[in-house]
């Protein structure tokens, strides 16, 4: 379906996954769905080759006009998300994120300015809402002194957590207010951002995202394992961005 329009599935799609369920020959692109009655977000972005495709990437301008709970009805799978990057070398590689596997009996969680039952994310009180949470472990999992961590693209990337800090999420905000981010462990050194960011893979056709799609992020683990943010910081790899998939 093209951008703007709704009238070409019997159905109004609510997802790109809805999409691809109705058109299994839908390409990658930009299309409109419905995420409830009466709203049409008209800018989205559906990945329909990586991963099996039906990956859905909202627009940042959309998200003060989407409500948690449509949020939630678009979010079917909570097996797998797929970001995205934009770094300084102009390059858009991609992560399939899931649990690694001994804790892949617990879903992802997907919120939106929500982190319930999750660490709270650092800049949640300085940059505000909107924002998008990624939870992976929730805080009784995360506050294990254990193993943790993600899968990305197969690869497990992992830490021990050594003093119980709960962290296990990626959160992203629009920033609107262009406001001023944490200098919370501006110079640390993590392996644990090494390793997750050169898991990152660019897709083979080299097909990119409009670069309006790709907003702040900070992401946390542990006890142990890192913090950094998409600042300029040298523990973000050169990640100027980030986009998250759904379906």
């Amino acid at each position: 379906m093209a951008i703007g329009t709704t009238c070409a599935y019997a159905a109004p799609p609510r997802s790109c996954k809805q999409i691809l369920q109705q058109d299994s020959n839908a390409v990658s692109g930009e299309y409109s769905i419905v995420p409830s009655p009466g709203k049409v977000l008209n800018r989205v972005y559906c990945e329909m080759g990586l991963n099996g495709g039906g990956y859905t990437f909202l627009h940042p301008s959309d998200l003060p006009r989407l409500t948690n709970t449509e949020l939630q009805a678009m979010f079917t799978d909570k097996s797998s998300f797929l970001m995205r990057l934009r770094k300084t070398d102009n390059t858009q590689p991609y992560g399939v994120l899931q649990q690694l596997t001994q804790y892949s009996s617990s879903p992802l969680k997907l919120g939106l300015n929500d982190y319930t039952g999750y660490a709270k994310p650092v800049n949640v009180d300085l940059l505000g809402q909107p924002f998008i949470f990624l939870g992976f472990l929730n805080i009784s999992q995360a506050a294990n002194r254990n193993v943790q961590g993600l899968r990305v693209n197969g690869n497990s990337v992992t830490f021990t957590n050594g003093d119980s800090n709960p962290n296990s999420y990626i959160a992203l905000y629009p920033n609107f207010r262009e406001l001023t981010p944490t200098g919370y462990s501006y110079n640390a050194q993590w392996s644990f951002s090494d390793a997750l960011f050169a898991s990152f893979v660019v897709n083979p056709s080299g097909r990119v995202i409009p670069e309006d799609y790709f907003i702040f992020l900070e992401t946390h683990w542990g006890g142990g394992g890192t913090y950094t943010q998409t600042d300029g910081r040298s523990s973000a790899r050169g990640v100027l961005g980030a986009t998250i998939g759904f379906r």
